[in-house]
């Protein structure tokens, strides 16, 4: 994870990146109630949370909607001590929010990597990506991969990684003013028909290929839950998103375009598709 900032006062600040998910396929549920799941994850670059972790005399976990024990910054500093197994200095996380919630782009995940990650700079840890990772898995699904960053291949509950290429490319993302529950979307998939079996087609190499190679088995559960989806999707494609795609369970819907000018004039056509939108202009560099 990139963007490390230190302060003399004492703390460290992360930037927390937004993700997509280019490819999610997911199976049917098993017995230990969890969905296996195969997905490339991208790491982008534009709007993002910032985390700054601070020695305290109390632990507190400051940020708007979801403070406390309740937000994953708080299970990041549990794991964190389980992985270095001894009592460590007590902290403070502030998160400030750049990124919306209930909308599949990964933000509580990434910040609980970012705190993850900014602790074990200001501590002196110096536990490297691989015990990151480990105290990242205990944390949720998607934290590991925000420890990486990049371009991933996710798989069984999104723990294990493996690095991969993605083509660059420029994506607006659209939030509308309702969100999704992820619980919802997984138990309406597992009442509609099970998705294709995977194609094994290779990533393609330039973002034009994306447009035919992306895919999300969440789409028809999330449409089902909220039909103005739908609508949305259908008035990206037509603005020239290629392909429009949601992002993780939704609800956001992530527009690739092209190349910026494309994307510039999406972002501005964007917010009469959806009422009470937010727009969100990113960019994945490649890699």
């Amino acid at each position: 994870m990139a963007g490390v900032t230190p302060s003399p006062g004492g703390s460290v600040t992360v930037v927390a990146p937004p993700k997509v998910n280019l490819r999610l396929l997911v199976g049917p549920r098993g017995d230990d109630g969890y969905h296996p799941l195969v997905t490339l994850m991208v790491a982008l670059e534009g709007p993002a949370d910032r985390v700054t972790v601070s020695r305290a005399t109390a632990r507190a976990v400051r940020c708007p909607g979801i403070p406390g024990p309740a937000n994953l910054a708080w299970a990041a500093l549990d794991a964190l001590q389980a992985e270095v197994a001894r009592p460590l200095p007590t902290l403070a996380v502030d998160i400030e929010k750049g990124l919306p919630a209930q909308a599949g782009v990964g933000g509580g995940s990434s910040d609980a990597a970012a705190t993850l990650v900014a602790a074990d700079r200001l501590l002196g840890l110096g536990l490297g990506h691989e015990r990151l990772e480990r105290a990242a898995a205990a944390v949720g699904s998607d934290v590991p991969f925000f420890i990486r960053g990049g371009a991933q291949w996710a798989r069984g509950r999104g723990e294990v990684l493996e690095p991969t290429t993605a083509p660059a490319f420029e994506c607006v993302i659209v939030v509308p003013g309702q969100g999704l529950s992820t619980t919802e979307v997984y138990r309406a998939f597992d009442t509609l028909p099970h998705p294709p079996p995977d194609d094994h087609v290779p990533v393609p190499a330039h973002a034009r290929g994306l447009a035919t190679w992306c895919r999300n088995d969440l789409w028809p559960a999330a449409r089902s839950l909220q039909p103005t989806l739908a609508d949305l999707h259908e008035a990206l494609t037509a603005a020239g998103a290629a392909p429009a795609l949601l992002c993780g369970s939704g609800s956001a819907i992530c527009a690739i375009a092209p190349d910026a000018v494309s994307a510039d004039a999406i972002a501005v056509a964007a917010p009469a598709m959806s009422p009470g939108c937010r727009v969100l202009r990113a960019r994945f560099p490649g890699v």
